[in-house]
C-alpha cells in the first residue's frame, strides 16, 4: 500500500513538472482593489485576452502562456514581495505588469538581481528605461515624455495665449516627473510660460477641498493636472460644483482614459485637453478593430488604454520567445531590443538601446458624441514617436551620468 501510494505521489511530481515544462508562466502584478483598481482589472483583462489568442493557435515553441495574477494594491513594497514570491516559489519565467510608476521602479531592481526579464506595462516614469534603465527590463508601455510633451505642444499650438499653468498631480514619482517635463517643453514651445504654483496630494486621499481652493486663489490661465484613475473621478466630482473648469482650461494626462469617462458619465467636463495612451476608435485599422471586437467578446465592454498596454506586453513576448526559439533569458533580450509589432495602437517598436516602447501618441479634447454614453476624445492630433520621446542621445548622457 505504501508502495502504491510513493509511486502515485512520484507520478503527481513528474506530471507537474512536465505542466511546468510546457508553460511560460507570466507573473502578473495589478491593483485589483481601491481607487487604482480600473487600470489594474482592464490592464489585466488585456493580457488575459492575448493569452487567449496566443495558446489557441498553439502557443509559442510548443509551450502554452500562463498568466498568474495578485493584487499588487498599487504599493511598492507589496510589489517587490511578490515579484520575489513569484520568481522564488512560483518560477515563473517572466515578471509582468504594474501599474505605480514608483512600484515599476521597485519591480525593476529585483528583476535586474535576480537576472528576470520584467515587462512593464503601465507604470510610465522615464526614470525606469532611462536613469535606472537595466537590460532586464522592458516598457510594452508608453512613457511620461511622450504624454506630457504630446499634452504641452497640443495646449501651445491649440491655445497659445495660455500663459500663467499651475500644476495638481499625485505627490510620487509619476506626478512630479509629468510636471518637470511639461514645464520645459511648454517653455520651449511658449517663451512667455509661468508656472505659478503646484499642489502635491497623496494618492487615494478623500478630500480635495483645500487644493481646489488653492487653485481658485492662484487664478491660473491652465491647470497641469496628472491625477489619475478613481483619484481623478473624485477630484472632477468635487471641483465641478466649484465651476473651475469653466474658469480656466484643464490638461489632463489620461484625462481621456475610458473608465474615468465611464464613471463620470453626463458629469465630464467638456474641452478638457486630455490624452489616452491608446484609444478604442484611434487608429482606425483593421488590427485595432479585431482587437476591440474581440474584448468587447469577452469582458462586454470597450478596452481602455491600460487593457491594450497588457495585450502588448504579451505579444511582445510572444514575438520574442518566437524569435529566440527559447526561453533562455539572454536569447529572449537579444530577441526583444527593437522588436517591432503590429499592434492595436499602430506599428510598435521596443527600442533596442533602452528598451522603450516607441509610438505615436493622440491628444485631443473631451466631446461628447451620440454614439456613445459617455465623453470620447475628439479634435485630436497625433503626434509621431520621434518629436515627442526622449532621444538615445538623452538616454547615453544619463547612462554616462549614472557611472
Amino acid at each position: 500500500m505504501r508502495k502504491t501510494a510513493i509511486a502515485v505521489a512520484m507520478l503527481l511530481v513528474l506530471a507537474s513538472a512536465a505542466s511546468a515544462a510546457d508553460t511560460i508562466k507570466l507573473g502578473g502584478m495589478f491593483p485589483l482593489s481601491g481607487r487604482a483598481s480600473d487600470l489594474g482589472i482592464t490592464c489585466k483583462q488585456g493580457a488575459e485576452l492575448a493569452v487567449k489568442e496566443i495558446n489557441a493557435k498553439g502557443g509559442v515553441i510548443g509551450k502554452k502562456f500562463e498568466l498568474l495574477s495578485a493584487d499588487d494594491k498599487a504599493n511598492v513594497q507589496e510589489g517587490v514581495t511578490l515579484s520575489k514570491r513569484y520568481i522564488q516559489k512560483d518560477g515563473v519565467n517572466f515578471l509582468f505588469g504594474v501599474v505605480s510608476s514608483a512600484g515599476s521602479l521597485a519591480v525593476a531592481e529585483v528583476a535586474k538581481q535576480e537576472k528576470v526579464i520584467f515587462m512593464d506595462t503601465v507604470g510610465s516614469t522615464d526614470t525606469l528605461t532611462k536613469e535606472k534603465w537595466n537590460r532586464y527590463t522592458f516598457r510594452a508601455g508608453t512613457c511620461n515624455s511622450q504624454e506630457a510633451n504630446s499634452l504641452a505642444l497640443y495646449s501651445a499650438k491649440k491655445y497659445p495665449k495660455l500663459t500663467k499653468f499651475y500644476n495638481i498631480g499625485p505627490d510620487y514619482e509619476y506626478g512630479r516627473t509629468m510636471w518637470d517635463i511639461f514645464k520645459a517643453k511648454t517653455k520651449e514651445a511658449n517663451p512667455k510660460a509661468e508656472f505659478i504654483g503646484e499642489q502635491w496630494p497623496k494618492l487615494f486621499i478623500p478630500d480635495y477641498t483645500s487644493y481646489i481652493n488653492a487653485i481658485l486663489q492662484a487664478k491660473p490661465d491652465a491647470v497641469f493636472c496628472t491625477l489619475w484613475g478613481g483619484d481623478l473621478v473624485a477630484f472632477i466630482k468635487q471641483a465641478k460644483p466649484y465651476g473651475v473648469f469653466d474658469k480656466m482650461k484643464w490638461i489632463i494626462a489620461t484625462g481621456g482614459d475610458i473608465t474615468v469617462a465611464k464613471a463620470l458619465a453626463k458629469e465630464m467636463p467638456t474641452g478638457l485637453i486630455v490624452d489616452q495612451r491608446y484609444y478604442f476608435h484611434w487608429p482606425n485599422s483593421k488590427r485595432n478593430q479585431e482587437f476591440v471586437k474581440a474584448y468587447q467578446a469577452d469582458y462586454k465592454d470597450y478596452p481602455s488604454g491600460w487593457a491594450a498596454e497588457g495585450y502588448d506586453g504579451v505579444y511582445f513576448l510572444a514575438e520574442a520567445i518566437k524569435k529566440a526559439g527559447s526561453l533562455d533569458t539572454d536569447k529572449v533580450i537579444a530577441a526583444l531590443e527593437g522588436l517591432t509589432i503590429d499592434a492595436p495602437r499602430g506599428k510598435s517598436t521596443l527600442r533596442k538601446e533602452d528598451h522603450q516602447l516607441s509610438s505615436d501618441f493622440m491628444v485631443g479634447e473631451t466631446v461628447f458624441d451620440k454614439a456613445y454614453p459617455f465623453a470620447i476624445v475628439g479634435k485630436t492630433e497625433v503626434f509621431p514617436a520621434d518629436k515627442v520621446l526622449y532621444s538615445i542621445d538623452e538616454w547615453k548622457k544619463a547612462q554616462a551620468g549614472n557611472k
